[in-house]
């Protein structure tokens, strides 16, 4: 799902469809300042950012994980755009300023 409205970290655990237990998948369009939340797969999100009208290239995906509460940075789904960044094949996401960037948006969102 696609966040229309900001929403507090403890009432998306409770709404969460618990895919899995220890975390909650999302991905964020950077350009347009959206974020995807809440499915099996980062691809999911992923294809209903760019039915929103996201560029592929502008997606990245991560997951919170709920204990204790961070994030994980992946550069992925995008494989070809993790060759061109040098990320390699891995899905981590390294580049600190676009971390940065990501967390400012995906913290709007996710309170």
């Amino acid at each position: 799902m696609i966040l229309t409205e900001p929403i507090e970290l403890e009432k998306l655990k409770e709404i969460s469809k618990g895919f899995y237990p220890d975390r909650i998948k999302f991905c964020i369009d950077r350009i347009q300042k959206k974020v995807a939340i809440d499915e099996e797969m980062h691809i999911d999100m992923e294809w209903e950012l760019i039915d929103a009208g996201a560029n592929q290239n502008d997606i990245f995906g991560g997951d919170i994980l709920l204990d204790p509460i961070s994030v994980i940075w992946e550069s992925h789904p995008n494989i070809e755009r993790n060759r061109i960044l040098h990320t390699g094949y891995g899905r981590k996401l390294e580049d600190e300023k676009l971390i940065d960037e990501l967390f400012e948006i995906l913290k709007y969102w996710v309170r």
